[in-house]
């Protein structure tokens, strides 16, 4: 008898999409009310409205379910920066030092935007990446695609740069954001998050561009 009843396969069709999505959406509300370690694969299933079995036709173990979660923190920043990048920066493509503070205003917002969906995961996931090689593994690399993404955002205003190792620019920019802002909404400070958000923009931008 195999090790699983179920075979754990990836969707195709809609339906079966919106079924592995739900999963994962019910994991991620546990895991931050819960924790990680106190929540299994029948309690994701129930709060989904699923038949535990359903839980195996797409996932084989609940760490399976992590790992999604992590991929898709990574992947939803990167879309929402490119997408009001994009949608906000057409009238200033022209003025290279309007788009490049537009593009570290909205990373910065970007950011702040995805901890506050749930502050409490955020805070277990760290932990847990601590503790885990393979998802410490996994977190370096999706943190690897948001970088070589602002790297090529970052390439778009190369002239009014004044620095000129653009990965390693990229890095500052999305560390320096990330950590100030895992602190506003994990740990929280005695500065106003507004203030605090104001003067990392300013920062930033002072270290990457010339005056405009």
């Amino acid at each position: 008898m195999s090790k699983n009843r179920y075979k754990a396969r990836t969707p195709v069709q809609s339906r079966g999409i919106v079924t592995r999505n739900r999963i994962i959406d019910a994991a991620q509300d546990l895991f931050g009310k819960n924790g990680y370690h106190r929540t299994n694969a029948l309690q994701i299933a129930a709060h989904a409205g699923l038949a535990t079995g359903t839980f195996y036709s797409y996932f084989n173990n609940k760490k399976e379910v992590l790992i999604e979660i992590i991929k898709r923190f990574y992947t939803e920043t990167a879309q929402k920066v490119f997408y009001y990048y994009n949608s906000s920066s057409s009238g200033i493509k022209d003025d290279p030092f309007k788009a490049g503070k537009k593009l570290v205003h909205i990373m910065i917002t970007s950011l702040y935007e995805a901890h506050r969906i749930n502050p409490s995961l955020h805070r277990e996931l760290v932990a847990l990446s601590l503790l885990d090689d393979e998802l410490m593994d996994i977190n370096r690399k999706e943190e690897t695609r948001v970088l070589e993404f602002l790297t090529s955002l970052l390439s778009s205003v190369r002239d009014v740069l004044h620095v000129s190792d653009l990965e390693a620019a990229a890095f500052l920019l999305y560390r320096t954001a990330e950590d100030v802002i895992h602190r506003l909404r994990i740990i929280g400070t005695d500065i106003e998050s507004e203030r605090m958000l104001a003067e990392l923009e300013d920062m930033i931008c002072a270290y990457l561009f010339v005056k405009g």
